[in-house]
């Protein structure tokens, strides 16, 4: 991998964003995803435990004139590139990585599903809460127990979204999607 003060930029923040054991395919994703990154989009990373690893995974990336289809990664590459894409500034972006990811029992894919629960697109939300039945229980569990204060923010932000936007369909909060899904996994982590 050639390293462009660009591609350490990004290179750096991919590779922060998984457990140790998959730098080769963070590293393998960033070099595929470099082409389209527009590093102008900066934000503060979220801050986080998967399997006991600290990560930091980036807030928003903006990819231009990206298409999924064409990525030239494969395996966990693959995987860490769609992970990386559902930070995506593109709403339909992260949709469609979203569904690359969310049935894969990988534990380094569960934060980049979580975080979306956070967000305001409940088209989103509710294909993470259909995939809910195949989803590792203990991998969640596990998630959500070390994480505590990221479930208490994204619990919050779902409050807000479903306030602001969803609460005329969603009388109440209880069957928002987002707050649906993420009481059921913090149900499981008890």
């Amino acid at each position: 991998m050639v390293e462009t003060p660009r591609l350490l930029n990004f290179g750096k923040a991919a590779v922060a964003a998984f457990p140790v054991e998959q730098r080769v395919a963070a590293e393998q994703a960033a070099e595929a995803l470099l082409p389209f990154v527009d590093n102008s989009c900066r934000k503060t990373p979220f801050k986080m435990i998967v399997s006991g690893r600290s990560i930091s995974v980036p807030s928003r990336v903006h990819y231009e004139a990206l298409d999924l289809a064409s990525l030239e990664v494969a395996g966990d590459a693959w995987l860490a590139a769609n992970c990386l894409c559902t930070r995506s500034t593109n709403g339909y972006l992260r949709h469609a990585a979203l569904l690359n990811i969310v049935r894969s029992p990988h534990p380094a894919v569960i934060p980049f599903v979580v975080m979306l629960t956070g967000e305001y697109v409940v088209e989103i939300i509710n294909d993470i809460v259909a995939t809910m039945p195949t989803m590792d229980q203990a991998a969640y569990a596990n998630f959500v127990r070390e994480n505590r204060p990221t479930m208490q923010r994204l619990r919050s932000k779902a409050t807000s979204y479903w306030n602001e936007y969803y609460r005329a369909a969603h009388t109440s909060r209880s069957t928002y999607p987002a707050l649906l899904f993420l009481h059921e996994i913090e149900r499981w982590a008890l």
